[in-house]
């Protein structure tokens, strides 16, 4: 078993890396912009709308691009491939095409050619100076050139004293680039003036030979300077970024926050179910074609039918709102995972607990009535096929206990299918119940990726898929080693 544990192990990173590397691709090209946020309108509608979160203007557009790694190409890197006549040529059209196309296409345009510019620095530097062009292209050579040059500094909560030190040249850096912008009152005498300092700015930073790249330079930034391959060495090292509108909060600490929240809505109704399906899967067997079979069969398949989002709200109307707990004068709670912080934290550690599952019973009612009903019939199907095999017929036969063939032969064997498709749905413990955490107004990873897919939150998203498909392998491995203690005929030598 120790090998086979090791090998799949082994298959872990792999699997993940191709996960990653699909859904990536499928989020960087997805359609929009991570610069719109999206809204719920009175109707219930997702809605976008521009930020207004100080994204405005083109150098902070830009920047803050850069600063979640969308300035780079997606796979492969051609930048540092592209001749002097093909800068020549894009800017000629970027120069004579503003109103010839859609204000979003061009817009779209000038985004592409600043990611660019960075790699064709000593081509726009030219351009620039290159007297015989018209205004405009030495406009638009100059204001690329500058967007080149302008970095992205560290962040983070916690900076150490030499990123503190290169975020202030880098500022200093930024503000004397930003300066020389050439504006549109500016005249001909205005931008000789500023591309001549932007030469003698490009000469003191090592000129041609230090933005140029050659050889081996060259072929590494193909594979290397990459979105995919930025973000995948962030991930190696466990840094899954910041989160969009702060980048003093890391992901990972943000879900840690949430994930005890998740968990218990998740890995409750996980357990409860597994043990509740094998009673009414068995009793439904037994009974097969009885009355009792055909009622439970009947309700489930309603269960089955009636969505979450209906169930949750006729919980908290019928049996919540303007209701006490049995016996007692203590109002059900509908919201929050726990009452608030300045009557929790005055609670015994009892009477937390107790407090706890007060306010998630009606939570775990909602999340698991559904599966509940899926992996009854399932059980149901699987004790069925179990009853009929020869080693049941052989027990009944040899006299045994029907409740000892019950639990050792057909329990055993028939929970190996459940364990199967519960293993399965471990990889949504992270992803919680978004609509069960949405109308309990609970703060669990649900209800906050729920959030980044509308803000368009790439690292909380891609953190998702990541921890999903991670938990989701874990879950397969746990369930072939559970196969051999549920039976013995199994081996994974």
């Amino acid at each position: 078993m120790a090998h086979y544990i090791i090998r799949r192990l082994f298959l872990v990173p792999i699997t993940l890396l191709a996960i990653i590397l699909v859904n990536f691709v499928i989020l960087n090209l997805a359609p929009g912009d991570p610069t719109t946020v999206g809204n719920l309108s009175a109707t219930g509608e997702a809605t976008r709308s521009t930020d207004s979160s100080g994204v405005t203007g083109e150098n902070q557009y830009l920047l803050f691009r850069e600063h979640y790694g969308l300035t780079l190409p997606i796979l492969l890197n051609l930048w540092p491939y592209l001749t002097q006549k093909s800068v020549k040529e894009g800017l000629e059209t970027l120069a004579t095409s503003k109103n010839k196309m859609s204000i979003q296409n061009y817009f779209k345009l000038r985004t592409l050619w600043g990611d660019r510019a960075r790699f064709v620095m000593p081509s726009l530097i030219q351009e620039a100076s290159n007297a015989g062009n018209s205004f405009e292209i030495r406009k638009m050579a100059a204001n690329l050139f500058i967007r080149g040059g302008i970095q992205q500094g560290a962040v983070g909560a916690v900076l150490k004293q030499e990123e503190r030190k290169k975020n202030r040249w880098i500022s200093q850096n930024n503000l004397f680039l930003s300066d020389l912008r050439i504006g549109d009152h500016d005249t001909s005498v205005a931008l000789e003036k500023k591309v001549a300092q932007l030469e003698e700015w490009f000469q003191s930073m090592g000129g041609a030979a230090a933005f140029t790249k050659t050889g081996m330079a060259k072929a590494s930034a193909l594979f290397f300077e990459t979105r995919f391959c930025r973000y995948l060495s962030r991930v190696f090292t466990l840094d899954f970024g910041t989160l969009r509108n702060d980048s003093n909060k890391k992901v990972i600490h943000e879900v840690g926050k949430r994930l005890k929240y998740s968990l218990t809505l998740a890995v409750i109704p996980l357990l409860a179910t597994f043990a509740l399906c094998q009673i009414f899967g068995m009793v439904m067997a037994v009974k097969q074609n009885q009355w009792l079979d055909y009622s439970l069969n009947i309700v489930f398949l309603v269960l089955f039918a009636i969505p979450v989002f209906v169930v949750a709200p006729f919980l908290i109307e019928k049996c919540a709102l303007n209701k006490t707990v049995p016996f007692t004068d203590i109002p059900i709670p509908y919201s929050g995972f726990h009452s608030p912080l300045d009557v929790y934290e005055n609670l015994t550690s009892s009477q937390r607990l107790g407090d706890i599952l007060l306010h998630i019973f009606l939570p775990l009612i909602a999340i698991k009535y559904g599966t509940l009903a899926v992996q009854a019939r399932l059980a149901r199907t699987a004790f069925l096929e179990v009853l009929r095999q020869d080693h049941v017929r052989t027990a009944q036969a040899k006299g045994l206990n029907r409740l000892q063939i019950w639990i050792k032969h057909v329990g055993r064997n028939g929970s190996i299918t459940i364990v199967t498709s519960l293993a399965a749905s471990l990889g949504v413990v992270l992803g919680g119940s978004l609509i069960v955490e949405t109308i309990f107004e609970i703060n669990g990873f649900g209800r906050f990726f729920y959030e980044a897919i509308l803000n368009r939150d790439y690292n909380v998203v891609l953190f998702s898929a990541f921890a999903g498909s991670f938990l989701t392998l874990i879950g397969f491995l746990i369930a072939d080693i559970s196969y051999t203690f549920l039976d013995p005929r199994v081996s994974l030598d």
